[in-house]
This record gives C-alpha cells, sequence and structure tokens, in this order.
C-alpha cells in the first residue's frame, strides 16, 4: 500500500520593502482518523434517516429491515474496494479520476464522471434547500416557503466558503450530535404518543404495521422505498476526496467500520420503531408523524444537519472545480491570493444558485431522493466498484476468494443497471403521481410546506 505523506505549503509573506518570517499556508492532505471519521458520520448521519419509516411502511419490517442490511453489506464492501483503489492509485483525488483510471485513461470518462459528481452533490444540495424550508415551515408556516429557502441556501452558501476538510470537523461534530438527538426525539416520541399525527381511528387511519409489503403496495412505491434506503448508504462519491485529504489513508477502513456501525445501528432502529408506532401513515421526514412539542423540537434538531451537510457537499464539489482550475502546484492553491479565492467564490456562488434552483423547481422530498439514488447511485455505488475490482484483479486466476468476488463483482455491476434503468422509470412515474395527486406544492410556491 502507498502511503501519502502530509503536505504543507509554505510561502514567505512580503510586505513593503521587507521580508517577514511569516508563513502562510493553506494545508492539504492534513485528515486524521478522527476527522475522517467525523466526516464520513456527518455524511451518512443526516435528514435521509428519517426516510427509514416511509420505506419500512412500503416494504414492511421484515423486508425493510433486510432491505438495510443487504445495501449496508454492499456499501461496506465496496467501499473497501474503492479505498483500495485509491491506495493504489494515490493521484487520486475524486470520483471523476477514478472513472479516469477505470476506463483507460478515457478523458471522456472523466468528463461524465465529473459532470455527474457535480450534478450528485448539487442535487443533494438542493434537496437541503427543500428539506430546511419544510423544517422551519413545521415550527410554524410564517411567509412565502420560497423566501424561506432562499435565506437557508444563503446561510449554507456563507459556510461554504472555507476551503480546507480540516477546518469541518467543529461543524461536523455539531450536524452528527444535532442529528442524534433529533433521532432519539424522533423514536421515543412515537413511543410515547398515543397516536401518529393524521389518527383518526382504527377504522379509516389504520397504525398496524406488516411484515412483508402491505396488501396493495405497487411496484413503483416498492422501487422507491428500495432507493430511498440505497440513497442514505451511497456516500461513495465523496470517499476519495476524504481519502486523497488523508495524513495516512491506509487508516481510512478503521474510520469506515466506525461510521458503517454507527449507521446500520441508528437506520434499522429508526425504520423499525416508528414504523411499528405508526403503520402506514409513517412520512418522510419521519417527525412528520409526530404530535405536539416533539414534531416541533425534533424539525428544529434538523436544521443544523441540513445547513452543514449542505456545506459539505458545496465544498467536495467547490474543491472538485477548483482543482481543474488550479494544479497542485500552483500558488493559487498553496496560498492566499486575490485570484485564487476570487476564483473560490465565483465556484461557490454559482453552484449554489443551481442549487436553489433544483430545490424550488422540485418541490418533494423522497421522490428527489430516489432520483439521486437512480441517476448517480447506481454508478457511484455499485457500476464503478464492481468494474473496480475486475479491473484491479485482471489476469488472476478463476479460482477460490477471487472466484467469489468477481461473481460478486459482476452482480454489482448488474444490480446498478437495473437501478440505473428501472429506478429512474419509478422515481419519474412517482413524480407524475405525486403531482396528479397534488400532494406536493408547486414549484417556487410561497404554499406551506411543512407538517
Amino acid at each position: 500500500m502507498v502511503k501519502t505523506d502530509s503536505r504543507v505549503f509554505q510561502v514567505t509573506k512580503v510586505t513593503g520593502d521587507d521580508e517577514s518570517s511569516e508563513m502562510v499556508e493553506i494545508r492539504e492532505r492534513s485528515l486524521t482518523l478522527v476527522q475522517a471519521t467525523s466526516l464520513l458520520l456527518v455524511e451518512y448521519v443526516v435528514l435521509a434517516i428519517l426516510a427509514f419509516p416511509w420505506s419500512y411502511s412500503i416494504l414492511g419490517m421484515a423486508g425493510g429491515i433486510i432491505t438495510t442490511m443487504i445495501v449496508a453489506a454492499c456499501t461496506l464492501y465496496t467501499s473497501l474496494i474503492l479505498w483500495r483503489y485509491c491506495m493504489r492509485h494515490p493521484h487520486i483525488r475524486d470520483i471523476a479520476d477514478v472513472a479516469y483510471e477505470l476506463c483507460g485513461k478515457s478523458r471522456i470518462a472523466w468528463t461524465a464522471a465529473f459532470i455527474g459528481l457535480a450534478l450528485n452533490n448539487i442535487f443533494i444540495m438542493g434537496l437541503h434547500v427543500n428539506a430546511g424550508t419544510v423544517a422551519i415551515n413545521t415550527l410554524g408556516y410564517t411567509f412565502c416557503s420560497a423566501l424561506w429557502g432562499l435565506i437557508i441556501g444563503v446561510i449554507m452558501y456563507a459556510g461554504s466558503l472555507v476551503r480546507g476538510f480540516s477546518k469541518a470537523e467543529f461543524a461536523a461534530a455539531i450536524s452528527a450530535g444535532t442529528m442524534l438527538l433529533c433521532f432519539f426525539f424522533v423514536v421515543i416520541g412515537h413511543g410515547i404518543q398515543d397516536h401518529p399525527n393524521g389518527f383518526i381511528n382504527e377504522m379509516q387511519t389504520p397504525t398496524k404495521w406488516t411484515v412483508w409489503a402491505p396488501e396493495g403496495t405497487t411496484f413503483v412505491q416498492g422501487i422507491s422505498a428500495l432507493l430511498n434506503i440505497i440513497y442514505t448508504f451511497t456516500g461513495q462519491a465523496l470517499i476519495p476526496s476524504f481519502v486523497g485529504d488523508m495524513k495516512n489513508p491506509e487508516e481510512f477502513p478503521t474510520a469506515l467500520y466506525i461510521s458503517m456501525s454507527v449507521e446500520v445501528l441508528l437506520f434499522t432502529i429508526c425504520g423499525a420503531v416508528v414504523y411499528s408506532t405508526t403503520g402506514p401513515l409513517a412520512t418522510t421526514p419521519g417527525y412528520g408523524s409526530l404530535t405536539g412539542w416533539f414534531r416541533y423540537v425534533a424539525a428544529a434538531l434538523t436544521l443544523p444537519t441540513i445547513i452543514i451537510v449542505g456545506m459539505l457537499y458545496s465544498l467536495v464539489t467547490s474543491r472538485a472545480l477548483f482543482f481543474q482550475i488550479f494544479s497542485e502546484k500552483s500558488i493559487h492553491r498553496r496560498t492566499h491570493t486575490v485570484k485564487g479565492w476570487g476564483t473560490w467564490v465565483g465556484i461557490v456562488t454559482a453552484i449554489w444558485v443551481l442549487a436553489y434552483i433544483i430545490g424550488e423547481a422540485i418541490p418533494f422530498f423522497s421522490d428527489l431522493l430516489s432520483v439521486i439514488s437512480s441517476l448517480f447511485g447506481s454508478w457511484f455505488g455499485f457500476i464503478f466498484w464492481g468494474s473496480a475490482y475486475l479491473k484491479m484483479n485482471r489476469g488472476k486466476p478463476f479460482r477460490g476468494l477471487h472466484a467469489i468476488e468477481s461473481i460478486i463483482a459482476v452482480i454489482l455491476i448488474g444490480v446498478g443497471i437495473f437501478i440505473l434503468g428501472v429506478g429512474t422509470y419509478a422515481s419519474v412515474q412517482s413524480i407524475i403521481n405525486s403531482y396528479a395527486t397534488g400532494s406536493i406544492k408547486s414549484p417556487f410556491s410561497c404554499s406551506d410546506n411543512g407538517f
């Protein structure tokens, strides 16, 4: 394995006619194990946890738990393949570099993956704009939802102007901590309250849960529920950026094991406990089925995570764009220059404008998760890593563990193709159904979208 040394770039600061010994530096490759673990947790312990109760209400209790375990195992395995691939190619800094290597140093593949990474992250940023308005309106609708989205977007934009991951450790701790508190409020609140929000009586609004998918569940609903779970686990697109910025990238699996253990525990408990008390009345986000002050507290606690995770995705996207403009040896990356900061601010501004447009133009939560999962999770969660394993082990005798892993790699590629094709169809059909039933607000609307 290759160990990448931490690089600290230094320059002499000149003032007037005299040289000062003061050093100005911008650190790259500086992430520690603790910081990498924190970033993984802030990436995964996010608002999408609260989509699990709705997914379980579609798949059933056993169906939801089994799906969660299978997707988690796939994510862990493919993430380790990605880490090994990054260690073999230490110059890789983002998902586009992975595609470039996988496709025989194809510039077309690099461009396609780079665009995919940017769009994936910008869509997620837009999702956070939308989720912010839902949370604020749940606390109490006061004025135009589209303006609330703008305010949330500006807050995330301002926090996205930093240029390094190492400064995000404290924010990551706040995000994961508040989301953990929200998790407890959602789980405990559903256990304490007599009935979920929207309950009338057991005849009109039954709250019983089922072992498998309840009768009447459609194919589109089932695929959408599956895609919601896949979305929450599929974060491999950011891993090359984390590995590439670590002091000791060989420590990354430890961070991965810790974060994955926490994820499986939280996701399963949230989905199972909330679904067991709400049945088909489960909502997405899950705090929508709470009543009284529990709903307000839970909605408020989602806001730090919404903002910080939105900033994290902005940082990854902006760095990827910035690194294509300036090489690693460029003075504009190594020091604080007007041109460097001007370019950085321009990039951050442009992607947040796009994110706001997406968040307001596509005003739904679950369906947007499904769209992101099918279009991007299919590649970044499955197809790439099955292909990466086959390429890394090309030429090995087809026997033993290699034979088993090769079969798994082919299955992963097949699953990714299925998600891309069938998942995209189901996502689009679900959007059409949502508009047809009037269950979502119109684009750029001032109407109340809270619970």
